[in-house]
C-alpha cells in the first residue's frame, strides 16, 4: 500500500509533466497514423486495368540477322494496355509520360536479377476499336497522345477524377532474347510506369494475355507496323 501511495503522490506532484508526455505521445501517434500526412498536398495515382483491350503479340518480321556465323530470326513485339487511371491524392496533377517494362526472355537463374526492357508509349496512328456482330464499332481513346491533333496532349487529373484509355507500345525490330518472357499460358508479366508533371513515378504490375498478330490487327490495323509506317526511306 505504501508503494501505491507514493505513486499517487508522485502523479499529483507531476501532473503537468505527465500532460506534456501524453501530448507528445498523441502528436507522435497522429504522425505515424497518417493524421498529418493529409496536410501535405500531393497527388497519388491508382490504376484499374481493363482486360478487354489489353494484350501483347510477338511475331517474326521475315528478316534475319547474322552474327558470328549464326543466323537469327528478327522479331517484334507490340503491346496495348487499356486502363483507368485515378488521382486518389489531395493535389491535382497531369500525366507526362507512360512506359511499359517487360522481362527479357532468357533462362531464369537464382543468381540473376530480373532484367526489364522499358518501352516508351507510341502513337498507334489510329485508335483501337472493337467491332460487334451488328457491325457497330466501339472506339477506345488513347491516353496522353491524342488521335486528334487539336486535342491537348497531356491528361489532367483533378482530385478524385479518373481517365480511361489505351496506351500502345511497340518494340523496334530485334533478335535473340529481346522479347517478353512468357508464362505457361503464354501470358507475360509487365510493369506500367507513369511519370506525372512533377516528376513523380508510379509503377504498377499487370499480366498481359497473348494474341496472334491477326487477332491484334482486328483491334488496330497498324498494330506492329508503326515503326515501318513512320520510318522515312
Amino acid at each position: 500500500m505504501e508503494i501505491i501511495q507514493r505513486i499517487i503522490e508522485w502523479t499529483n506532484n507531476n501532473s503537468g509533466f505527465l500532460s506534456l508526455i501524453i501530448f507528445i505521445a498523441t502528436i507522435m501517434y497522429g504522425w505515424f497514423s497518417g493524421l498529418f500526412s493529409s496536410l501535405i498536398k500531393k497527388p497519388k495515382l491508382s490504376i484499374r486495368f481493363i482486360e478487354k483491350i489489353s494484350f501483347y503479340s510477338k511475331f517474326n518480321v521475315g528478316e534475319q540477322f547474322v552474327s558470328n556465323g549464326f543466323t537469327y530470326e528478327m522479331h517484334k513485339t507490340g503491346f496495348v494496355v487499356y486502363m483507368c487511371i485515378s488521382n486518389v491524392g489531395n493535389k491535382d496533377t497531369a500525366i507526362d509520360k507512360i512506359y511499359l517494362g517487360y522481362q527479357k526472355n532468357k533462362p531464369r537463374r537464382f543468381w540473376n536479377k530480373k532484367e526489364f526492357v522499358w518501352l516508351p508509349q507510341w502513337h498507334a496512328l489510329t485508335p483501337f476499336q472493337s467491332k460487334f456482330k451488328n457491325e457497330s464499332i466501339l472506339i477506345f481513346s488513347s491516353l496522353r497522345v491524342r488521335d486528334n491533333p487539336s486535342e491537348n496532349s497531356s491528361d489532367f487529373l483533378r482530385i478524385g477524377e479518373s481517365i480511361t484509355g489505351t496506351a500502345y507500345f511497340e518494340q523496334v525490330k530485334a533478335w535473340g532474347n529481346y522479347s517478353p518472357l512468357p508464362k505457361e499460358d503464354i501470358s507475360t508479366d509487365i510493369k506500367i510506369k507513369i511519370i506525372d508533371v512533377y516528376g513523380k513515378k508510379y509503377i504498377f504490375k499487370y499480366n498481359l494475355r497473348n494474341k496472334s498478330l491477326k487477332e491484334a490487327r482486328e483491334f488496330n490495323e497498324n498494330f506492329g507496323m508503326v515503326e515501318n509506317i513512320t520510318t522515312y526511306s
